[in-house]
């Protein structure tokens, strides 16, 4: 059977698939893999990596925004879907996987000119617009949270919670302290902005960081390009990306400050972390911070409230264990886990279909 797995352009987008390729693998799936991603985005060292046979379209925004772009969005998009149409016709798929990247869209309609099955997996709490505009020709619909089953078609979605990938759960506080010289006698708190790194969190890191360090180690993920060696302290590691050494750095925090990407809150839901959420502003990443939020599974601040108030609770965190935990086991339970498992067998039954 051939499988084709279509997203990119970010991380977030590909992180459940590459989840459940390595969950195939695990259980000796004879199956061929290949992935449709981006012609220079993030995802396509990592998947080159894993040996995937990798293929490109144009990337093409979906803008719902006034922008002078929106006068030359179409051609791109009739480029992407005629460069779709040749790689459906050459790979010839027996499914399609996409997890709600604009990537999915040409590829998925090409595919189903061609007949394909075609199984989309809404990630966010806000169903994107590229999954919407799938939806209508999907065989199956997959989400990450029980409440998003009321925006799809009930006869053919399913709640499987968000595929996480095996070595998220094998991270070693200890081989994270070893690596970066961590103060063990102290409670550890991890920054970051996300896979890009964020300006405003590392600005507001920056200037409370005295107050940050005050009695805990500090893990800061600026993004690529982003570091200032200009700040310091004894206690604070400034790094700018980390790829095998996260799932070590995520069992050592004690707190995580983050962007509200939903495939880092997978990642916490799966470690049960304490966190809070500090979402990009105007995207779907506010209506996962504030959802997490209304659960009781994290704190969340809006962009423009980080400031001095943050660190006064990440301060009250660190004294308060009883509370670190109540956090952290609600959100433990925030999202079903198992995703990877749920895909692999939902992929195989559609083939016998």
């Amino acid at each position: 059977m051939k499988i084709l797995l279509t997203g990119g352009g970010t991380l977030g987008s590909a992180s459940p698939l590459f989840a459940v390729y390595e969950e195939a693998k695990k259980q000796h799936k004879n199956w061929e893999w290949f992935w449709v991603g981006t012609k220079n985005g993030v995802e396509k060292h990592f998947i080159e990596s894993l040996g995937l046979n990798y293929e490109w379209i144009p990337s093409v925004k979906l803008r719902r925004y006034f922008s002078l772009h929106i006068l030359i969005d179409p051609f791109f998009f009739i480029a992407a879907f005629l460069r779709s149409l040749l790689i459906i016709m050459t790979i010839k798929p027996d499914v399609v996987v996409g997890a709600g990247s604009f990537v999915s869209v040409p590829v998925s309609w090409a595919a189903k000119l061609f007949g394909k099955k075609i199984i989309i997996h809404q990630q966010d709490i806000r169903p994107t617009l590229s999954n919407k505009m799938v939806a209508p020709i999907a065989n199956k619909i997959t989400v990450s949270f029980k409440k998003s089953l009321d925006d799809f078609s009930k006869k053919k979605t399913q709640w499987i919670g968000n595929p996480v990938r095996d070595e998220v759960l094998r991270g070693e506080s200890n081989r994270a302290k070893k690596k970066f010289e961590i103060n063990s006698s102290l409670p550890t708190i991890l920054v970051t902005g996300g896979s890009s790194g964020s300006e405003a969190i590392n600005t507001w890191v920056w200037q409370y960081l005295k107050s940050l360090c005050e009695g805990a180690n500090l893990i800061h993920l600026t993004g690529l390009g982003k570091s200032d060696p200009a700040h310091a302290h004894v206690h604070y590691h400034q790094l700018e990306f980390l790829e095998k050494e996260m799932p070590d750095v995520l069992a050592l925090a004690d707190i995580v400050v983050s962007r509200a990407g939903i495939s880092i809150i997978t990642e916490f839901s799966a470690l049960q972390k304490t966190v809070i959420l500090i979402p990009m502003p105007h995207t779907h990443q506010e209506n996962n911070a504030f959802y997490c939020a209304n659960e009781h599974a994290s704190f969340a601040y809006r962009q423009d409230q980080l400031d001095e108030r943050v660190v006064r609770r990440i301060h009250e965190l660190l004294h308060s264990p009883d509370e670190r935990k109540k956090l952290s086991s609600a959100m433990g339970m925030l999202m079903k886990q198992g995703g990877a498992r749920e895909m692999v067998h939902i992929i195989e039954s559609l083939k016998s279909k």
